[in-house]
């Protein structure tokens, strides 16, 4: 295939990369508004942003078996109509319930797009330019986080003011609509995989071969190509796959990319403020990303890896530093700030506004504890959701901002890119799209877990001690990787095994 061709197909099904971006990180300013509206508690926080995962993480484990079957090309398709149809139900949702719903169905699209693009790039792209081909999938995703953090900056900007919050972000999940129909229309243009259909070919001659059962067949060949993935031949390469699939996602990214509003909204710098350091956030990950796309085929997938996870581990290492660096101390001004200081309640908490907390759960301790002196039922959970975050002081708030783009900057040119490369590589081209499949169920289920937990983590644990884990597994990934993780850059399978 022409070179100029290559890279125009390269860019089309890549859009799917980046109305994951989007869709995915636009979350994050929305839950600065349907969480009062809603009256979210964490649990139900962590539903609404990882509700995505869980749907993707089916997706993952089927999109490659169903492209195997039907093609590249038609998957793709499928793929967009989805992107489009969750968009349009996300702005129209009238319950929190629908909002997930119609978000767990845009999970089924990116957890689509996730595995058949690299599939489709890998298969089109000559072996000295695939690394950088298929990191184009990355480099589009991280364009779609900027994008969703760039568009809830200027949509509060601009109308913040003016019209009603269920408005904005109604505003905020409508603006997808757009590029997803845009990739629905392009996809049309783009030819099916050579490789795919080269392996029709292959796979009706097995089948006449070996079952005469064409319908039974093909999933006959993928129970044999799973026997196969997990022989002595491919059983350690197979595990390295999946370590890293698993490993990309519970250092915590998409913790930070989904929830990264909330987490600045913690060091006292306000909603506007919030959102622009959320911009910023976009920009590191897009100039890293482009790091690791021009140098992965010079440097190698091995490099990139080890040296992006000893940067998580530094800058996971400086954030929960930063957080440890707190107190908790309520007065007049919060409760000014907050408009309930005739609340008839608050003067119970007089005996606790002199002193300073350096925990949040010995501060949380102490007004559920003045509460009770005085009533039998529990505090009004918005009231204490607002008495906590109105009392906590971060002593050095831009330690907190230099570890968290530290950490994306380390993410986006290693882990990011990097694991789709490998996956695309490591496997030959009977097993990738079980094989990726399989990885990628897990990575998303990971995803969804890390996700989904991270608010209760939080409430329970505290903010220090979490961030903290994220190093501690960041530095389990780099031990395995070192010891156990082959170079692949322009290598043949047989020479990767």
């Amino acid at each position: 295939m022409e070179p100029n061709k290559v890279l125009k197909y390269t860019l089309i099904v890549s859009i799917g990369g980046f109305l994951f971006g989007f869709d995915a990180s636009v979350i994050s300013g929305v839950l600065i508004y349907i969480t009062p509206d809603f009256d979210l508690d964490p649990l139900n926080t962590g539903w609404v942003v990882s509700s995505p995962a869980f749907s993707a993480m089916f997706a993952m484990l089927s999109s490659g078996l169903l492209s195997d079957r039907i093609g590249r090309k038609k998957t793709l398709q499928i793929v967009a109509l989805i992107y489009f149809i969750s968009a349009l139900l996300s702005t129209i949702s009238q319950s929190i319930i629908s909002i997930a719903l119609a978000r767990m169905l845009g999970g089924l699209a990116f957890g689509g797009a996730l595995i058949v693009v690299p599939i489709y790039i890998s298969e089109i792209a000559p072996a000295d330019k695939r690394g950088r081909l298929v990191s184009f999938q990355q480099l589009n995703i991280v364009f779609g986080f900027l994008a969703a953090y760039f568009s809830n900056y200027l949509i509060t900007l601009y109308f913040g003011t003016s019209i009603h919050e269920d408005l904005l972000w109604r505003m905020m999940l409508g603006v997808e609509i757009a590029p997803a129909l845009l990739y629905l229309m392009l996809l049309r243009i783009i030819p099916e995989s050579p490789v795919w259909e080269h392996q029709q070919k292959k796979r009706r001659v097995v089948l006449n071969e070996t079952t005469g059962a064409k319908f039974l067949g093909w999933f006959r060949i993928q129970r044999i190509y799973l026997q196969e993935l997990w022989s002595p031949s491919w059983r350690n390469i197979f595990l390295i796959a999946i370590f890293i699939g698993i490993i990309q996602q519970i250092t915590g990214i998409n913790a930070i990319f989904f929830y990264a509003t909330s987490i600045f909204e913690k060091t006292g710098v306000g909603i506007d403020a919030s959102l622009a350091q959320t911009v910023i956030i976009g920009v590191v990950n897009i100039v890293f990303t482009l790091v690791a796309l021009v140098t992965i085929d010079r440097l190698g997938r091995r490099f990139l890896l080890l040296a992006g996870l000893a940067g998580i581990i530094i800058s996971m290492g400086i954030t929960s530093y930063g957080f440890m660096q707190q107190s908790y101390q309520l007065s007049n001004s919060i409760f000014e700030e907050m408009e309930i200081v005739e609340h008839p309640s608050m003067g119970i908490f007089e005996s606790i506004s002199s002193e300073s907390y350096h925990n949040e759960e010995d501060f949380k301790l102490a007004l559920e504890r003045a509460w009770s002196q005085y009533h039998e039922s529990d505090l009004e959970p918005n009231i204490y959701a607002q008495l906590v975050k109105g009392a906590r002081m971060i002593e050095h708030p831009w330690m907190v901002l230099m570890g968290i783009l530290g950490f994306v900057a380390s993410f986006a040119c290693s882990l990011g890119p990097v694991m789709w490369v490998l996956l695309s590589e490591l496997f030959s081209d009977t097993h990738r799209g079980l094989a990726i499949s399989i990885v990628g169920f897990l990575n998303s289920l990971a995803s969804w877990l890390t996700q989904f937990l991270f608010p209760l983590e939080l409430n329970i644990l505290g903010d220090s001690f979490t961030y903290g884990s994220f190093a501690v597994i960041a530095l389990i990934g780099w031990i395995v990787i070192y010891y156990y993780l082959p170079e692949t850059k322009n290598k043949l399978i047989t020479e990767v095994k």
